[in-house]
């Protein structure tokens, strides 16, 4: 056997070992990551998320597959509960806020970072322009904290008072539950910034008898929270009849805003304190968690801020990471005519209170439904 012979035969033996290995390898069971998604983020992560699992990314030295196990769990579950969660649970976490990745870790969960964002989302003020034009002067002020806790302490929110029409009866306002959403507690939060003419709660702003006064009248006039769901925008849709004058998060505007103006015409309009849920993705640090579930959270984190990830949250009504949208993404661009602008300044966001004040806001809710 000359050598060129042996050579190609051990390449042969190689390359079939190779082969062998990797068959062996892939007949492995996959390392499986408990990712747990805030409701806001659930249809862009979980089309990100089967795309992942789809690619068959590997990790560590046995190149072990990754399937990133997905979940939907509220903010406040995490880190407002009294549940005592686990590493197996929590793998790895994408909250709305970055703000509940401090209270979780106040709290004691150990949490790493992983990417600071991945998508973003503001507060939006809204309403059907016939409610919004009594408020607004015709559109000659901005709709925002000032005009709605007026208006909600006028006669009771009566739109009679108010020189609206009889037959509207009493002002219907729309926000996130704040004892169960992120969204509804970052709600109360910007109306805090905007009491006391600040955006750092820090120093108790949220505790204060004068505040809590002012915002009762604006709580009592939602509805009833149990009815409008998880979805309160999607309850919007229904009609003026259901809700009037919101603050959702932007992506619910966006995502239901067709259902919306079918009923009529809605006019938008971004608080001057603003609070930006910022999606970050975090993950549990422990002794339980081994170097392949680090890189394989850290391999979702990466595939997530890619470019077709960062592109399709457009689809969902998200911001990407970066918070600049392009004129040609379709739900951002036909929105414009309603208020919504494809790079808003936030001059003023929101420095959240501490976590003890936060629940302290959270049971006075509770209290004063």
């Amino acid at each position: 056997m000359n050598r060129g012979t042996l050579i190609l035969l051990l390449f042969i033996v190689i390359a079939a070992a190779v082969i062998g290995l990797s068959q062996f390898f892939r007949a492995q069971p996959p390392l499986q990551v408990a990712l747990a998604v805030n409701p806001l983020a659930e249809a862009w992560a979980r089309d990100a998320v089967t795309r992942f699992n789809a690619a068959e990314r590997t990790v560590g030295v046995a190149n072990q597959r990754v399937q990133i196990m997905m979940s939907v769990v509220e903010d406040l579950d995490v880190w407002a509960s009294n549940r005592r969660w686990t590493a197996a649970e929590l793998t790895a976490w994408l909250p709305a806020s970055s703000v509940s990745v401090a209270y979780a870790r106040d709290n004691g969960i150990p949490l790493r970072d992983v990417a600071p964002s991945v998508a973003q989302t503001p507060l939006v003020w809204g309403g059907y322009i016939s409610r919004v034009d009594v408020l607004t002067d015709g559109g000659a002020v901005p709709l925002d904290w000032d005009l709605v806790a007026q208006a909600a302490g006028t006669s009771g929110g009566s739109w009679q008072a108010l020189g609206g029409q009889a037959s509207w009866q009493f002002l219907k306002l729309g926000f996130g539950q704040p004892n169960r959403t992120m969204s509804g507690l970052a709600a109360l939060f910007t109306g805090a910034a905007d009491f006391v003419d600040s955006p750092d709660l820090t120093g108790g702003a949220t505790r204060g008898s004068d505040f809590r006064n002012w915002m009762e009248p604006v709580v009592d006039s939602v509805p009833n929270f149990n009815t409008l769901g998880g979805d309160p925008a999607a309850a919007m849709a229904r009609g003026p009849s259901t809700v009037e004058i919101a603050l959702f998060p932007e992506s619910e505007w966006l995502t239901n805003l067709d259902g919306m103006v079918s009923n009529e015409p809605v006019r938008l309009n971004y608080p001057a304190y603003q609070f930006v849920l910022d999606f970050p993705l975090v993950a549990w640090q422990d002794a339980q968690i081994t170097p392949d579930q680090t890189a394989a959270v850290d391999e979702l984190g990466s595939w997530l801020l890619a470019d077709a990830q960062q592109s399709s949250a457009l689809n969902y009504g998200l911001r990407p990471a970066g918070g600049q949208v392009e004129a040609t993404a379709p739900l951002f661009a036909s929105a414009e005519q309603y208020g919504i602008q494809l790079n808003p300044a936030y001059s003023q966001l929101v420095r959240a209170p501490a976590r003890s004040d936060a629940q302290g806001l959270i049971q006075w809710f509770v209290a004063n439904q």
